[in-house]
């Protein structure tokens, strides 16, 4: 493997171009025309949003070289083809980029922070790299604990623009004076992509605990899974996908109140895709079978993320 490909795998850029995009296309397609402002103008400008987004990648791509060094041993049977540290990276070598990405990240958005003149919002960022740090050495071989972990910080990457957007507003007093009425629906539709990143993540987060239930077991991780079994797991599974059905019709009713209406259509795509979740959960018996859910989960994740551009039309 050479090392653009090591690299590559290291960072994990496909989930890297979806942090990307979420946080672009929550900013640009539901924050900014919601509120009726003109992008990068008022609140955040591109450079502050430019730098919000660099420090949550950098922190990101930290918390996945970490988790790579503990899971070495599981990961040598759940994945052998995928295990990068230790193979085509020395486990000191990738201790040195963890802590360059994770500093240099926590300092970015600290940095962000004090240009929008809420320098204690520097502590959001310790927290997340605190929190992966741990999860990877703890969090990710307990029940649900990991799991949950995973979740908070996906829905975060959604909430962290709004939070940003909404204190850089007030900076400009005038401004914020004339969009607060506007502030309701922007926190309602943040808050139903919060809770979508959120149960999709868990879900997912259930499902490669099933798929990577052999390593873990092996090597005394007591996941889900591994504590309570395959099948547990499964009802587990259909159990949060079905809160996550319920909870997108939920929107799709007040899409429709709302008067959202391609927005409630569009969420039917979601529903059936939940479904079908829940449908090939229920007759999964092979490891082949959850890496297919896994997918389906990410297409799930990319066509919700995609439904923010309605907001323009």
């Amino acid at each position: 493997m050479n090392k653009v490909k090591v690299a590559l795998s290291l960072i994990r850029l496909p989930n890297l171009i979806i942090i990307v995009i979420s946080m672009t296309f929550i900013q640009l397609f539901v924050i900014t025309p919601l509120l009726g402002i003109n992008v990068f103008e008022g609140g955040l400008n591109i450079l502050n949003f430019a730098l919000l987004v660099l420090s949550t990648l950098l922190i990101s791509v930290g918390g996945y070289i970490i988790n790579d060094i503990f899971d070495i041993n599981p990961d040598s049977l759940n994945k052998p083809s995928k295990n990068i540290v230790n193979r085509n990276i020395s486990i000191g070598a990738a201790y040195k980029l963890y802590w360059l990405s994770t500093v240099v990240g926590i300092l970015v958005g600290t940095y962000v922070s004090y240009r929008i003149n809420q320098l204690n919002f520097g502590l959001i960022f310790i927290f997340s790299a605190g929190l992966l740090w741990f999860y990877s050495q703890k969090y990710s071989c307990q029940p649900l604990i990991g799991n949950l972990v995973v979740s908070v910080l996906s829905a975060l990457s959604f909430g962290i623009v709004w939070l940003f957007e909404f204190y850089s507003l007030s900076g400009s007093p005038l401004l914020f004076t004339e969009v607060q009425t506007n502030f309701p629906i922007v926190n309602r539709i943040v808050m139903i992509y919060m809770g979508f990143a959120f149960f999709v993540t868990l879900i997912r987060e259930v499902i490669k605990d099933m798929e990577d239930i052999k390593g873990d077991e092996r090597f005394g991780c007591k996941t889900f899974a591994v504590n309570f079994g395959i099948s547990a797991s499964k009802i587990l599974a259909i159990v949060f996908s079905s809160i996550a059905l319920a909870a997108s019709i939920f929107a799709q009713y007040y899409f429709y109140y709302a008067d959202y209406m391609l927005q409630a259509y569009y969420f039917v795509i979601i529903d059936l895709l939940l479904i079908l979740v829940i449908v090939r959960t229920f007759n999964s018996k092979y490891r082949s079978d959850y890496s297919n859910i896994s997918n389906r989960l990410k297409l799930l994740m990319v066509a919700g993320i995609l439904s923010m551009i309605l907001f323009t039309l």
